[in-house]
């Protein structure tokens, strides 16, 4: 009984026509349902009235519109391995917990929980193979030859003009770039500080500081003056 009653709703169901998307926004040309309209009777739900001013989405670079729309050797293998590309050149990984559908449906990328993007220090240490933004410090010809021990199914021409393209319009290649050759420049001093235990103190108990006003540090310049502008960073991990 429970099943024939709905599945009569199922059946039963009533259709409902939003009309055209024909509304625009007075400010941003974005276009809406006329049901969106708000108790104002506004459409805000784009840029609030013209208070958020986007910038102009940029012209896609020649580059992408021919490995995109053309039918080379080059475009087609880009067009085939562009996942692959694409993670090669990134410059963080992603994480999450990747979840396909069961049974042989169509392709779903079904994701459950966080998704979350991993930035690596500039420099990798010696047990990690330099990767992502890391790459974007060294030469193109080394980056590349890094990027392709991964990627076997992608082509060396294609990957070089890419990286290329991303260092002449990314802003962020730049900035990797701009990090490495000042700490380059000006090489920092790694300095360790030790808390040792006196033997006289009482060792029943916890003798360290447990306050950040229980510490100081005095530092002294070549010329027996504090340096200025001095910089604490607390680094954790590597």
């Amino acid at each position: 009984m429970a099943n024939r009653v709905n599945s009569q709703a199922e059946t039963n169901v009533s259709e409902h026509d939003c009309g055209m998307m024909m509304e625009i926004c007075n400010f941003c040309q974005a276009l809406y349902w006329r049901n969106e309209l708000n108790s104002s009777n506004k459409y805000t739900k784009c840029c609030h009235d013209g208070k958020v001013r986007l910038p102009n989405v940029a012209e896609t670079p020649d580059l992408l519109k021919e490995l995109l729309t053309n039918n080379s050797l080059e475009a087609r293998n880009y067009q085939q391995h562009i996942g692959e590309y694409n993670a090669a050149l990134a410059f963080a990984s992603m994480g999450a917990e990747v979840k396909s559908p069961p049974g042989n449906r169509p392709y779903c990328f079904r994701i459950h929980g966080q998704i979350y993007h991993r930035i690596a220090p500039l420099y990798s240490n010696e047990r990690f193979k330099p990767a992502y933004g890391q790459l974007h410090i060294f030469d193109a010809s080394e980056a590349n030859s890094r990027r392709l021990e991964n990627n076997p199914s992608c082509l060396s021409s294609v990957m070089e003009r890419l990286d290329a393209l991303l260092r002449t319009i990314n802003p962020y290649a730049e900035s990797y770039l701009q990090m490495h050759q000042l700490i380059q420049s000006n090489p920092t001093v790694n300095v360790k500080m030790i808390f040792m235990e006196h033997p006289d103190l009482d060792m029943r108990r916890y003798n360290a500081p447990t306050s950040r006003t229980e510490v100081a540090a005095i530092f002294v310049g070549d010329d027996g003056e504090s340096p200025a502008n001095m910089h604490l960073s607390n680094w954790r991990g590597l």
